[in-house]
């Protein structure tokens, strides 16, 4: 699972200090980074095992590290070995998982209240993740760890959490600051999800769906955050629709429905201050998309999820829908905002439902890499669109507009 590295030999630390500042960004990009902090901080703690979970970590770990206005206190709780196998232990995925869900915890909850419910945030953040790590494979069992899920069941974890807080985490309690440099930190990478199975893909998108103009197309620093582009309609400022295009691989149904369970937690997380209550926000329900068959015999629907909610932000009233879907390896994303005068929140999800269905049904999404070596079967079963292990030239006609990403091998590992 993990290699032998910083992370692991930190693991009984008495303390881990880790201090991140927000980066000097626009308003706008400083929120949308947080947001896909714990939007990916929520995924990993619900499907640690999930394509692209490699990457993802590398990602939140090198925002750790780099981001100095939050504090993240790893005290060592989670009774994690002294020693670990390098190919099986998870050990280091656990503590990573902690961490996030600490500074998650920080960014949604702000980092001016009480310590116990920072560290019990991160406690609970690795055991639902050690929780799906054990339904995969039992053996990666860790008695200190089980102890802890014990100890939540019987409701006396905050306490436990509490009291090593005090003995080894506080006063003059030795602390160590923990630098991790992020390829030596992240599991070793084997058969590269992005740059080996994923080389590059194009998406061509219709220009116009419906009343809706595309005005304006922004990529991601980061390679797994993606693409996203802003639809607005001529004259109208009341609502945008935005439409986010990021890599996630090849997604069984009940992936990709814990997927859509983390994008809720992470948009509930995100609004929940401009909410009049966390109740407002729909449960996700699904939505089929009828699309057209990548193969003979392939399915002809996209189930997505979607949900809708109410929030108030400089003085107005808006109603607000997500969508969620994953087609061709991609998470297809969107979101709608109109000012609640326009458009009740009925009235928001059939616009944004009319729209998703157009949009996914003329958008085109073909990829290349060593995805082209998955049995057809699989292919067509999960409509992957990977169309071989060359790269491709798409056809874009009037009125379509191509988002064309490259993804080159990791340093240090060759495509094959």
């Amino acid at each position: 699972m993990a290699s032998g590295n910083v992370l692991r030999r930190t693991i009984l630390a008495a303390a881990l200090v880790v201090p991140v500042a927000l980066p000097a960004l626009a308003w706008a990009a400083q929120e949308a980074e947080t947001t896909r902090f714990v939007r990916e901080a929520r995924q990993l703690e619900a499907s640690p095992l999930q394509p692209g979970a490699q990457d993802m970590r590398r990602w939140l770990l090198n925002w750790t590290m780099e981001t100095p206005d939050y504090q993240v206190i790893i005290c060592p709780v989670l009774g994690l070995p002294e020693t670990v196998d390098e190919e099986t232990s998870i050990a280091p995925e656990i503590l990573a998982q902690q961490m996030f869900g600490n500074l998650a915890y920080q960014i949604t909850q702000g980092s001016d209240g009480d310590e116990v419910d920072r560290q019990l945030a991160g406690v609970e953040s690795a055991l639902k993740a050690y929780a799906v790590f054990l339904k995969a494979d039992p053996a990666l069992k860790i008695p200190g760890v089980d102890h802890l899920a014990a100890l939540q069941k019987a409701g006396t974890l905050r306490a436990h959490v509490a009291a090593v807080l005090e003995e080894k985490c506080s006063g003059d309690a030795p602390r160590e600051t923990l630098r991790l440099d992020a390829d030596d930190a992240a599991p070793p990478v084997r058969g590269p999800f992005l740059g080996d199975f994923l080389r590059g893909t194009s998406v061509v998108y219709p220009m116009q769906v419906g009343q809706w103009h595309a005005v304006d197309e922004r990529r991601y620093d980061d390679v797994l955050g993606g693409a996203s582009i802003r639809f607005a309609r001529p004259g109208d400022t009341s609502g945008w629709i935005d439409l986010y295009f990021y890599p996630v691989g090849l997604q069984e149904p009940a992936e990709q429905q814990t997927m859509a369970e983390g994008e809720r937690e992470a948009l509930l997380d995100a609004r929940r201050e401009l909410m009049a209550s966390e109740r407002d926000m729909s449960a996700l329900q699904p939505l089929v998309v009828p699309v057209a068959s990548l193969g003979a015999g392939g399915p002809a629907r996209v189930d997505a999820n979607a949900l809708d909610f109410s929030y108030s932000s400089k003085g107005k009233a808006y109603s607000s829908v997500m969508i969620f879907a994953v087609d061709r390896m991609y998470a297809i994303k969107l979101r709608y905002s109109v000012e609640a005068a326009t458009a009740s929140r009925q009235q928001a999800r059939r616009e944004a439902e009319a729209f998703f269905r157009t949009m996914l049904s003329g958008v085109q999404v073909s990829s290349f890499g060593t995805c082209g070596r998955v049995p057809a079967a699989d292919q067509l079963r999960l409509r992957a669109g990977c169309e071989g292990v060359d790269p491709l030239l798409p056809v874009v006609g009037e009125g379509q507009r191509e988002l064309r990403f490259e993804y080159p091998a990791p340093h240090g590992a060759a495509a094959r």
